[in-house]
């Protein structure tokens, strides 16, 4: 879905003589036969005197890489044309893309200074895909209050409608607020708790049932213990029940933290998620609207 609103850019209007240069790395292009194209379009910067078709077929190159799924790839690629100074329209688009790819390529912090540039140098440009680009990027940097404040401007933007921006703001923070807790959740203070208090760890990384499996273990490992040894089987109460009490005691221990940090990881990308398809909503409206 992500691919589908972000990538699907449109290619730049050409102003070439009728033998295009591009011709055959266009029909391989349009034939979904993007390696072959990516090879093409690397061919016609690699022999063009011209500036401007060297830049226009580094970002065709990227285009083709991007169905390939090959992310960093293009990122690299599109390095090559930071240098030019043509068209602005193309540099806007050599810049967007190569923030689209770091996104893309888990290197948000990349994508967030390149978007920052990009709206420094072309403010004038509509920044409509600019501002769901953004949005994504600070999502995944974690930066929910300045998500929020993003959110706020784009609506505001595009929308004259106070009452969809509140109703977008609430749900928004309905979103983050089942999720504070994650947010604070930390392996270490699974550990200690279960240290203490035999199961509470895994309770606070929120599996209750674990955590009575884990505590009812201890308690009934040390209710062996007790009950053999009272009847003077001393050998046979450290072995079977000592013995497990201690594999229950620190393998408790170490379960409760595996957990949390399992269990905020996966907390954490359901938010993400939850996010992308609330951003990606807002987007979809507000082209329609």
């Amino acid at each position: 879905m992500i691919c589908t609103f972000l990538c699907a850019t449109p290619l730049i209007e050409r102003i070439y003589a009728a033998d295009d240069v591009f011709k055959k790395a266009d029909a391989l292009f349009a034939s979904e036969n993007y390696f072959e194209a990516s090879i093409e379009y690397e061919r016609v910067l690699f022999f063009s005197g011209s500036s401007e078709i060297r830049a226009m077929a580094n970002l065709q190159k990227a285009q083709a890489l991007k169905q390939l799924g090959a992310f960093g790839k293009a990122r690299n690629d599109l390095q090559r044309s930071f240098h030019f100074r043509g068209d602005d329209s193309l540099r806007f688009e050599i810049l967007y893309q190569y923030a689209f790819c770091s996104y893309m390529d888990n290197r948000s912090d990349e994508a967030f200074a390149t978007l920052l540039q990009l709206k420094h140098a072309f403010g004038h440009f509509p920044l409509h895909r600019y501002f769901l680009l953004q949005a994504m990027v600070l999502a995944d940097l974690q930066q929910w209050d300045d998500l929020r404040t993003h959110l706020e401007l784009w609506i505001t933007k595009y929308l004259d409608d106070g009452i969809f921006l509140q109703n977008k703001l609430v749900k928004y923070d309905e979103i983050l607020s089942g999720y504070e807790k994650v947010f604070r959740m930390d392996a270490e203070r699974a550990r200690l708790r279960s240290t203490f208090v035999p199961g509470l760890g895994q309770i606070y990384a929120g599996e209750f049932g674990w955590g009575l499996l884990n505590g009812f273990s201890q308690l009934a490992s040390l209710a062996a213990f007790g009950v053999m040894a009272y009847n003077g089987y001393y050998i046979a109460s450290f072995f079977a029940g000592l013995g497990p009490w201690q594999s229950f005691y620190f393998g408790g221990i170490r379960h409760a933290g595996e957990l949390a940090a399992t269990n905020k990881n996966n907390r954490l990308e359901d938010l993400q998620t939850a996010l992308s398809v609330f951003l990606l909503a807002v987007d979809a409206y507000l082209a329609d609207n």
